[in-house]
């Protein structure tokens, strides 16, 4: 355990070395992908938008002529929701391989500058980090691809499970829903374990795959090779790789959830624009207001708090390849 917790101290700090050496061009790099993803962001907002806004005036039309006729609000609505399903998936699809863009050019680009540190070359500017991580960029993205969709994937499959658990018993086994009595024990550990394991699986292959951006870069792999290499690195040290993501992911929760709050007062301003141009339609307005916040802490990861993550997975890289090959870690 000591000798574990030795490693994972000296990784941090080899991670943070390489990030105060290079603080300019990575921060530089981050600051460049943060105005690449508010653009994007806004870009499919608007898309967005435009393509919903006659459903939310015909949803708006027939929510309040259903009240006028004293029925319930929203039980007819002349099938504005297909349209907001369909672009909700766009959308979705969109933000998708934007996510894809921005982690393959962080991930690049902090291999790019860890392989520079260890391979003791002098200093490293925003052009030259630039032109290096362009000529991978593609075979990242490619390696980044399957691998955010494998996440979502079991991520919707964990939801679907965890819905279909509550109405339909799956091996004698049902998800306790309110008012949660009458369940047994098995219910309630399988009920709510089984959903949550469906949706890990993803995430834990994310992991597993994490490292392929720096066998890219510094075996020079093609993506498809890259992956399974990061498969095999990673085998040996588990546990290792999942406590880093651990981190990584509580971070970039806490970051994620401080920018949300600290741009919240913004949502009045926004909701207000959107009811003028809108007409007064309070879906509409409503709809901006819930989804800025989110839309704006999205947008400022990359430079917030994707450099120290990045830099710390492309760290781990040329140790678990030395502890492969036999080597110190710090070889």
């Amino acid at each position: 355990m000591t000798s574990e917790a030795g490693h994972d101290t000296g990784l941090l700090a080899d991670a943070f070395a390489v990030l105060a050496r290079f603080r300019r061009p990575l921060y530089g790099m981050a600051l460049a992908v943060t105005g690449l993803a508010a653009g994007a962001v806004c870009a499919v907002a608007v898309t967005g938008f435009a393509l919903v806004w006659d459903a939310l005036a015909l949803f708006r039309e027939h929510v309040e002529s259903n009240r006028a006729n004293e029925d319930p609000p929203y039980s007819y609505t002349g099938g504005a929701e297909v349209t907001f399903g369909w672009v909700g998936m766009l959308v979705a699809v969109l933000l998708l391989v934007l996510t894809a863009v921005v982690l393959s050019l962080m991930y690049a680009s902090h291999a790019v500058a860890v392989r520079h540190a260890r391979h003791g070359h002098g200093g490293l500017g925003v052009a030259d980090l630039w032109r290096r991580t362009r000529a991978v960029f593609g075979r990242v993205l490619a390696a980044q691809l399957p691998a955010l969709l494998a996440v979502v994937t079991t991520l919707v499959v964990g939801v679907e499970v965890f819905d279909a658990l509550a109405w339909e018993p799956f091996l004698g086994i049902t998800r306790p829903r309110s008012p949660f009595t009458g369940y047994g024990p098995l219910d309630w550990v399988a009920g709510l374990g089984l959903p949550l394991l469906v949706a890990l699986v993803g995430p834990y292959l994310y992991a597993r795959f994490s490292l392929a951006a720096s066998a890219i870069v510094c075996e020079d792999l093609s993506a498809g090779r890259a992956l399974p290499r990061s498969w095999r690195l990673t085998r040996v040290a588990q546990g290792r790789v999942l406590g880093v993501w651990l981190l990584i992911a509580a971070d970039v929760a806490l970051v994620y959830t401080l920018l949300r709050y600290a741009v919240a007062p913004l949502t009045g301003p926004a909701e207000a624009l959107m009811l003028a141009l809108s007409g007064g339609n309070a879906y509409a307005a409503l709809t901006l207001a819930v989804v800025a916040p989110h839309a704006v802490a999205f947008a400022l990861l990359p430079v917030s708090v994707l450099p120290p993550a990045c830099v710390l997975l492309a760290s781990l890289y040329p140790r678990l390849r030395a502890r492969e090959a036999g080597r110190p870690g710090r070889s």
